[in-house]
């Protein structure tokens, strides 16, 4: 072959080269791009998905609020109620299953409120009472779910779903949960389901719990018909009793206290302490103490009082009136105080004697 023709077939040969060359790369770049569409759709579908639990709770919220106002202003006749058509008369045909319509006939509920809402979900309602009902006991309560239950389309509970249902919820969600099937768990709150065994109560249903105040009176401190406080709850829960704290306590005003706020340790001049500007109590006796630039430091205490001794009387004057420290009694300084020589009258070998008064000074 001659030099022209080798030439020429080489010259050939590099363009099949680069072509399939540049064949690969557009088949990396075609996968890549596939992969992200994939993840974009995913991630889309994943934001979808918490929006559409949000709504529902939201959704689930606004009938909340009404079947609390239901019960508040039927509280007392629900007590007593008998016969499902006990408030017939008052619009409801079973009480123990209120309608939406006529929540909304009563004026509880928002005329622009969706009896099915977000994932074409529907809910129920029902009345549940504890206790000796009537009586001092009695609680009236009620539980409204989501129909039907969320589950995933292989028929198990859709927990992810779940999951932002309850995030949503801000601690007030109850779930049916496939461990417990008779059971609505939530934070802190763990009730039967109304009726086992029904499709209304299958794992995967959400509720949420609607409370009001006792229906009767009953032991000072029963504050709202809420048992469980929230994050951010408004409400006092207005204790009656001991309250025990492991960590910090944090006021956004004011710590008010009745009787007194009582110390309970003491620290030494000169320690280390820490948060700047914390005040506590002395060790050696009374008196507060603030940290500053991480010491203790003496703060203030109350005057530590003298007294005057004499060398034949004592701790009495000429008169034989006492002349004691009137804080300690005697002729001595308090716990964390040095006594000072103030006064000097007298002799040692004149009649009357040596007296010294002295003053007491708070150690530093």
């Amino acid at each position: 072959m001659s030099v022209d023709a080798a030439f020429r077939g080489g010259g050939c040969a590099r363009p099949r080269a680069q072509r399939g060359s540049l064949l690969l790369e557009l088949m990396v770049v075609a996968v890549l791009s596939l992969v992200l569409a994939i993840w974009a759709s995913q991630e889309w579908a994943q934001r979808t998905r918490a929006l559409q639990a949000r709504s529902l709770a939201a959704w689930m919220g606004i009938a909340r609020d009404a079947a609390e106002a239901f019960l508040a202003r039927h509280a007392a006749e629900l007590s007593g109620a008998g016969a499902a058509d006990a408030l017939a008369d008052r619009g409801y045909a079973d009480w123990t299953a209120p309608r939406w319509d006529e929540l909304r006939s009563a004026g509880l509920l928002g005329a622009g409120w969706q009896t099915t809402g977000p994932l074409h979900r529907t809910l129920g309602l029902r009345v549940v009472r504890d206790g000796e009902c009537p009586g001092a006991s009695c609680r009236v309560w009620a539980l409204l779910h989501a129909r039907p239950a969320l589950r995933t389309p292989a028929g198990g509970v859709d927990e992810g779903l779940v999951a932002e249902w309850l995030q949503a919820a801000e601690g007030r969600g109850l779930v049916v949960w496939p461990r417990q099937p008779g059971f609505l768990g939530g934070a802190g709150l763990r009730v039967p389901v109304p009726e086992p065994g029904t499709a209304d109560w299958a794992p995967g249903v959400v509720a949420l719990a609607a409370r009001t105040a006792p229906v009767h009176g009953s032991e000072a401190g029963a504050g709202g018909g809420d048992d469980y406080l929230r994050v951010r709850d408004a409400r006092d829960p207005d204790f009656q009793g001991d309250a025990t704290v492991q960590g910090q306590v944090s006021s956004g005003s004011y710590l008010v206290a009745r009787n007194g706020l009582y110390l309970e340790q003491g620290w030494g001049v000169g320690g280390m302490c820490a948060p700047e500007g914390v005040l506590g109590r002395a060790r050696d006796g009374v008196g507060m103490m603030v940290c500053r630039q991480g010491i203790w430091a003496l703060l203030v205490r109350p005057p530590g009082g003298g007294y005057m001794l004499n060398s034949r009387r004592g701790c009495f004057n000429a008169t034989g009136g006492s002349s004691a420290n009137p804080v300690t009694g005697a002729c001595s300084c308090p716990p964390g105080y040095a006594m000072v020589q103030v006064a000097e009258t007298g002799s040692l070998v004149a009649p009357e004697g040596w007296t010294v008064g002295y003053l007491c000074v708070a150690r530093q």
